[in-house]
């Protein structure tokens, strides 16, 4: 007795997937490999729908915070959720990595406001775009660039150190970014 011919697709496209499971594992960006890349989470890459906010201050010294301060000289980044069209063309970076985990590794772009802080007074936000990469492990906003690995903070064309960010708590940040917005302003 012959098996009906349908059951065959269901067989070989069942062995497809299973074949493919392993390799969609190794692909995802949250590899080992990248587990030191500064703003990589337990969802990989800066996923689409996430934001962060990145403080950076000019300087030799590397000096951490627990929160933003209440006052100084440094310049906030707040990287917001990857737009409508960039989130559309996840769906295809994720298929690719099924088969070239390298696709991943040139980024992708987001819109990100910026925030200038001198002593107690605040001028933002400008926005601009930030593009997000794991090699070379950079965000690139503007003249400047971050480091991911060192969190250096780079002048752009030069690579000349500018000093050194941080990634900050969101909700407590996104609060003091909030206050020092002009009334009206809902960026």
């Amino acid at each position: 007795m012959k098996n009906p011919p349908h059951k065959y697709p269901a067989y070989w496209l069942g062995l497809v997937v299973l074949l493919c499971l392993p390799l969609a594992a190794v692909a995802q960006v949250n590899n080992p490999a990248y587990a030191d890349y500064f703003l990589v989470g337990r969802f990989g890459e800066i996923c689409t729908m996430c934001e962060a906010v990145v403080l950076c201050e000019a300087g030799d010294a590397d000096t951490q915070y627990d929160a933003m301060p209440a006052d100084g000289n440094f310049t906030i980044y707040h990287l917001q959720t990857r737009t409508f069209w960039s989130q559309v063309s996840t769906i295809w970076e994720w298929f690719i990595t099924n088969f070239d985990s390298e696709s991943l590794a040139s980024g992708h772009s987001r819109p990100v406001l910026i925030y200038t802080v001198s002593d107690t007074n605040w001028s933002g936000p400008q926005t601009l775009e930030a593009h997000v990469s794991l090699d070379p492990a950079t965000i690139v906003i503007g003249d400047q660039t971050i480091d991911r690995i060192e969190r250096r903070w780079l002048e752009r064309e030069t690579g000349q150190p500018v000093g050194f960010c941080q990634r900050l708590p969101l909700w407590e940040s996104l609060d003091i970014v909030s206050a020092h917005q002009p009334a009206g302003d809902n960026s």
